[in-house]
């Protein structure tokens, strides 16, 4: 996830995107940039998750992620996927690559184990990195297609879905008003792990999640992109949420 200044210029018929989130807990924790950019036949994304504030003095957290990939009949469909973790004692970097009907992995310094169980071949091909899954909602997303269904994301170790349920109207805040967005919705979201995860009993598969995640869209200019605009969720600490707050777009796509 990359803190790139959003897009110089684009070129004809590319789409970019630069956004910025602020995650808070009480008061705000984290900083999520991402950077995307799209034509009709392929796209590349980019994040960076930061701690800040009160977090930062406790915790510090530095994660960037990449991914590229191809499109297909509208579709974004995994290409190479990379994280890596610069706050860890290991700075371990991931990458993966979806290929010829092949998932492979790479890790430096390698994993102990790859979870009990690992994933299988199957589930990782029917699976999608995060940010390509992010590409799907933005340029197939809609009130009909988001919601009511579940995704699978693979991170190169760990599978996991999300459950989400059907969508409900949102009410227009003033956040969304100074952001130019509009047509809110938004959809409960069930966090379930698949596989490559250390073995737990059914119950304890959520993160600690007991409640759903409230997962809430709108999207930019009445007729642009669909954006993911708000996050939150109840945590034993309180109500955590991850809210869009800085928008750059330049270019559209044709249509």
């Amino acid at each position: 996830m990359l803190a790139a200044p959003a897009a110089s210029c684009a070129q004809d018929g590319e789409l970019r995107l630069a956004l910025g989130y602020d995650g808070r807990l009480l008061v705000k924790v984290l900083d999520i940039e991402v950077e995307a950019r799209m034509d009709r036949t392929g796209f590349g994304a980019d994040a960076q998750l930061t701690s800040s504030g009160v977090l930062a003095l406790v915790k510090h957290i530095h994660q960037l992620a990449s991914s590229q990939g191809r499109i297909e009949g509208g579709e974004p469909r995994p290409g190479q996927f990379e994280t890596q973790n610069l706050a860890g004692k290991t700075h371990r970097r991931v990458h993966t690559i979806w290929s010829g009907g092949r998932v492979s992995m790479s890790a430096q310094p390698a994993f102990d184990d790859l979870g009990d169980p690992p994933a299988s071949l199957p589930q990782k091909l029917a699976s999608a990195d995060p940010l390509t899954q992010l590409m799907r909602l933005t340029l197939e997303g809609s009130r009909e297609k988001s919601c009511g269904r579940s995704y699978l994301f693979f991170d190169g170790k760990q599978l996991y879905a999300l459950d989400f349920g059907p969508a409900a109207d949102a009410m227009v805040n003033p956040r969304d008003q100074r952001l130019g967005l509009s047509g809110a919705f938004e959809c409960d979201v069930r966090y379930r792990e698949v596989a490559g995860f250390r073995k737990k009993p059914p119950g304890k598969r959520n993160q600690g999640l007991q409640h759903p995640i409230v997962l809430r869209f709108a999207r930019l200019g009445g007729d642009g992109p669909l954006l993911i605009t708000s996050l939150s969720a109840e945590t034993p600490l309180g109500r955590a949420s991850i809210d869009l707050e800085r928008i750059q777009e330049t270019g559209r796509l044709p249509g």
